[in-house]
């Protein structure tokens, strides 16, 4: 039996998108994929370019034009822009890549490509179509290019007539304007459809609670509680999984998760959101430059005393919430917005409280933030980061440095290390007098500078 896991549910309206757009004819359409962190912008790429998705699958290939009904016609190409290969040469490591899929695929294409890998896979895009195949290239966190300022302009020349013969599609955090305005603004970004990806549709999220029957059928009893606390996220229906088999095994091997449960399967639920609630949190305090941070906060504020309804919405307040929404933090339904769960409304909650009982403290005695103190705010992993970066101040480190000396895991992907960093740059921000920053040394590393200094 296929695990819940590892099925997909919902999204058919945003992949319908996807693949008319990639799959156009005569020339396929680009796609910007936007979405915040755990969201399921992976988990859906991967499913695109499985072979049980739309872009592949058989059973789909009504979704596809008619020239690509053939599953064979699509060739598909999933590169996460986080992988080692793609950020020192992302153009040399989908070269290489691509000539693996198509040894796969058994394709002639009448003599090896040659040049730069830029060129190499433009040539390759155009002689595909020439014999009637679609290559479409899915770059996952493509955001870490523009983040790391790992993106050149050569690299964007090189992708740029790629476009004309592949169906293209980038999946981001935020909206390329956001991260990038002149990148935006080029002839290879401008032109592209932006898709965002948020919560799922109520009855995927049934649909993905009803598939766990299988291995708790007493779930019945408890399906509608779930569906309001997982507020349809992908995320915490994801974790559902390992939840409900934790409550199982505390239960007996004969007990079933049932209405007596729910305390117990709500305050599992809870401390599995964490991450993801945190994740929003830090969020809310690196909003793009167009959100205005006071007034995000006093609308959090204020979708945490309860709904907001439409006439009760400022002008000024719209494009606020819009952001909201389009980060899966707000849902928007009966002329109202809301928070997506009550257990994230919980969580700010605490944080809103807490945030005001240090300024209030802070306030009343202005001393500066001790170093004892700021370590007792920070999590083992970024005290054990910010002691490294302090003893090795002004010198350049590579991020798998910092994967074997702080991680001790030199195999990790290079990712933790960046959302690790992410963190530690809005605590130390917060932090009176500063005590240091941390530099990107493009292509590089990171570099500590000391605020004395």
């Amino acid at each position: 039996m296929e695990r819940v896991k590892d099925q997909f549910f919902g999204r058919e309206r945003l992949m319908r998108e996807i693949v008319a757009g990639v799959l156009a004819v005569p020339q396929p359409a680009s796609v910007s994929l936007v979405g915040s962190k755990l969201a399921g912008k992976s988990r859906l790429l991967a499913h695109l370019a499985s072979p049980q998705g739309p872009l592949r699958s058989a059973e789909l290939a009504d979704w596809r034009p008619l020239p690509f009904r053939e599953a064979e016609r699509v060739l598909v190409l999933l590169v996460d822009c986080d992988w080692h290969e793609a950020r020192g040469d992302l153009l040399g490591h989908i070269a290489g890549r691509l000539a693996d899929l198509l040894a796969q695929a058994t394709i002639d294409l009448a003599g090896e490509p040659e040049g730069e890998p830029g060129r190499r896979i433009g040539q390759v895009g155009r002689r595909l179509s020439r014999l009637g195949y679609r290559l479409v290239l899915l770059l996952d966190n493509f955001d870490i290019l523009l983040e790391q300022e790992l993106l050149t302009p050569e690299t964007v020349d090189a992708l740029r007539p790629l476009a004309r013969e592949v169906g293209l599609v980038i999946a981001t955090e935020q909206p390329l304007h956001d991260l990038d305005r002149d990148l935006a603004a080029s002839p290879l970004f401008n032109v592209m459809t932006q898709l965002f990806v948020g919560l799922l549709e109520t009855e995927a999220a049934r649909q993905w609670l009803a598939a766990y029957r299988a291995r708790f059928p007493a779930m019945t009893q408890i399906e509608e509680p779930l569906l309001q606390w997982t507020g349809n996220h992908p995320y915490l229906l994801y974790r559902l999984d390992d939840i409900l088999s934790e409550v199982q095994g505390m239960l007996g091997p004969d007990g079933r998760i049932c209405a007596e449960e729910l305390p117990l399967v709500r305050l599992r639920l809870a401390e599995h959101g964490r991450l993801l609630f945190v994740t929003f949190w830090r969020t809310l305090h690196n909003p793009p430059r167009r959100i205005d941070p006071a007034r995000l906060m006093g609308v959090v504020e204020r979708l945490v005393a309860g709904k907001l309804r439409v006439d009760q919405v400022e002008r000024n307040q719209i494009s606020t919430l819009n952001w909201l929404i389009n980060q899966s933090m707000v849902i928007y339904n009966q002329q109202s917005y809301r928070l997506f769960s009550p257990l994230f409304g919980e969580f700010l909650a605490n944080r809103l409280a807490r945030a005001a009982a240090l300024a209030a403290r802070t306030q009343a005695a202005p001393t500066p933030l001790a170093h004892d103190a700021l370590y007792a705010q920070l999590t083992k992993t970024e005290s054990a980061l910010l002691r490294y970066f302090q003893s090795h101040s002004h010198a350049v480190i590579t991020p798998e440095q910092l994967l074997a000396d702080v991680w001790k895991r030199p195999d990790a992907s290079p990712r933790r290390v960046q959302e690790a960093i992410r963190r530690l740059r809005l605590e130390l921000a917060q932090v009176s007098p500063p005590i240091g920053t941390i530099e990107n040394e493009r292509g590089q590393g990171y570099r500590f500078i000391p605020a004395s200094t």
